[in-house]
């Protein structure tokens, strides 16, 4: 049966309340961190009852969860726009690096938050639905960066003898990851000599790809050069222009 005026209005007016509590949870996550808001908080801040946020969200955690699954959505976006960036396999991997990039000025909440979640006193208390939604925009990232891989095998770019495309994929996303979260950290940063974290970030992309053997590797290329022509055709007026 078609579905009523009435209940096609209630359904809008669902999703748009839904949203708005998503946004401001995410101001407050950014401001607050997790520990230092609740339900009472946010019903406030939203004028809903602590009752109506419970109609859309099972838990705290599934509302962070629903927040951090939302910025990945984002982030895998700005992989795929990224991906098609007009050059060679390693250029194009080097797209990705930027859009990671690009993520992080606008979502330097994320990878603090995310982490978080991921563990199992955290996971656990979001909804089935809430994971499957996460793991299905995780899987894009993932996915855009293993096609690219599977490329530069095939076009010799990579060695295919030397390990598997899930492999080289599972590596330059846990030294990306791992360096946006690191490069976070104040004292680590101090500790470290990092003064720029997406260059930093940047950097460490190009010394896995050169263990990897991606050619051409990176004191063959002029990838600064390369960076200007991703920021000018892929993300024009960057707030990390600075640094490319």
């Amino acid at each position: 049966m078609p579905v009523s005026i009435t209940t096609a209005r209630r359904a809008r007016e669902f999703a748009a309340r839904e949203e708005l509590i998503i946004r401001e949870a995410r101001k407050f996550l950014l401001e607050r961190g997790f520990q230092g808001w609740n339900m009472e908080d946010l019903a406030q801040a939203v004028e809903y009852s602590k009752g109506t946020l419970y109609q859309h969200f099972d838990s705290k955690e599934d509302l962070a969860l629903a927040v951090c699954t939302g910025s990945l959505q984002q982030r895998a976006d700005l992989f795929e726009r990224a991906s098609n960036f007009k050059g060679g396999t390693r250029e194009r991997i080097r797209a990705i690096c930027c859009a990671c990039c690009e993520f992080a000025t606008a979502h330097p909440e994320y990878f603090h938050a995310d982490m978080m979640l991921k563990s199992a006193s955290f996971w656990d208390k979001a909804s089935e639905e809430r994971r499957e939604d996460h793991r299905i925009q995780a899987g894009r990232c993932w996915r855009t960066i293993q096609q690219i891989i599977i490329e530069a095998q095939a076009v010799g770019d990579l060695p295919r003898d030397r390990f598997k495309p899930e492999e080289a994929t599972f590596a330059l996303v846990s030294v990306t990851v791992g360096s946006h979260i690191m490069a976070m950290e104040g004292d680590m940063r101090v500790m470290a000599g990092i003064t720029d974290p997406l260059i930093a970030v940047r950097r460490n992309g190009d010394l896995m790809c050169d263990g990897l053997g991606w050619k051409p590797l990176s004191f063959e290329a002029d990838y600064a050069e390369t960076d200007r022509r991703i920021v000018r055709e892929v993300f024009p007026g960057a707030t990390w222009l600075k640094s490319a």
